[in-house]
């Protein structure tokens, strides 16, 4: 099982999300400093300019231990509510998987036993079907796996940078004898942010499904 290749999102997608964000928010104090250099003297506005983004790169640096933070039922419970497998014969018995690439009625013949079963034995003999595809190293399954994983911290990274980026706002509202400057240079961050939560809880749902059914679809051809 190639875990390396699985696990090297974390130091290419997710690092550069992390870094557009970065680069976003520098954007945007950049702007709101250059508005105000008119008004206030130039050498203490490019001190609070610098200031700030000092912050902004700790937030970012900080994201990566946070994300460590947050526990496995965390995630699921935030991202997907539950996971697919919880109720993924449950979902083959009643047709609604995603049924690409294996016969539908073949997979509703094999797994009928499971339809009623609980949530958690359900999970358990996926996951006894995920191992058998992880020890054949079916290339699908390692791909299906890499995406998943990745949208999912994605997702989580987005939730940490929008509760570290509120604080940072907090405290430079306490600080700030301006009260709309802080608004103004985090408004474009916060924003993008709140785009980027849903579109990719959106898409980590959707490929946890895909994962939950490219295992499902192994299983049945290789039982043909």
């Amino acid at each position: 099982m190639n875990t390396e290749y699985i696990k090297d999102y974390k130091y290419k997608e997710l690092r550069q999300y992390i870094i557009s964000y970065l680069l976003i928010t520098i954007a945007s104090v950049g702007f709101c400093t250059r508005a105000t250099i008119e008004n206030s003297d130039l050498f203490s506005s490019l001190f609070n300019m610098i200031a700030i983004d000092v912050l902004v790169g700790a937030i970012c640096t900080l994201v990566f231990v946070l994300n460590e933070l947050w526990s496995d039922k965390s995630k699921t419970r935030l991202v997907y509510r539950q996971m697919p497998s919880d109720a993924v014969f449950s979902d083959i018995a009643s047709g609604k998987i995603d049924a690409t690439g294996f016969d539908l009625e073949t997979a509703q013949k094999m797994y009928g036993h499971m339809a009623d079963a609980p949530a958690n034995l359900q999970t358990a003999e996926w996951n006894k079907l995920l191992q058998k595809s992880r020890i054949s190293e079916m290339g699908n399954v390692i791909e299906a796996e890499r995406l998943q994983l990745m949208t999912r911290d994605i997702c989580m990274s987005t939730i940490s940078l929008f509760i570290m980026t509120l604080a940072a706002l907090v405290v430079l509202e306490i600080f700030s004898a301006n009260k709309w400057d802080p608004i103004k240079m985090f408004i474009i961050p916060l924003v993008y942010l709140l785009v980027m939560f849903f579109t990719s809880r959106a898409a980590a749902r959707s490929r946890a499904k895909r994962f939950v059914a490219i295992v499902i679809k192994n299983d049945v051809q290789s039982n043909i």
